[in-house]
């Protein structure tokens, strides 16, 4: 609860916990090759916003947070921890971007096309590395 006599504490807090997950979005996010437009792209921000998001000017809401944990495929909590658990990645390609920012104006009818090629094309590639 804040108080008069903790409001500094508490906003320091939040100061620091905003440095925090500033940090890991912009670590996670060169781990995966990708750039501040790329990201912001993805996510439909502003390139401004990503950039005081990982200075920890701006603190990300919790919507936008499960928005940044799809995009890098960690889970939520991941931005809270010093070392996120990410999983070894591979860099998004240009393409992938591209995929990735037209999906949002896709039909529905549109996007069930695409899944269903996604669907055909990763059979095809774990066919070709025997998994």
């Amino acid at each position: 609860m804040v108080t008069p006599g903790n409001q500094g504490q508490i906003g320091g807090m939040a100061r620091e916990i905003g440095k925090q997950v500033g940090k890991a979005i912009k670590d996670l996010r060169e781990a995966h090759g990708l750039t501040q437009a790329q990201l912001a792209g993805l996510l439909g921000k502003s390139v401004e916003t990503i950039s005081n998001f990982e200075r920890g000017k701006v603190v990300t809401s919790l919507l936008t947070l499960e928005q940044l944990a799809g995009c890098l495929g960690v889970a939520v909590r991941d931005f809270f921890t010093d070392s996120p658990a990410a999983a070894p990645v591979k860099p998004y390609s240009d393409f992938a971007a591209k995929v990735r920012n037209a999906a949002d104006y896709l039909s529905e009818d549109d996007l069930e096309i695409v899944a269903g090629l996604v669907d055909v094309l990763a059979a095809r590639g774990r066919r070709r590395h025997g998994k």
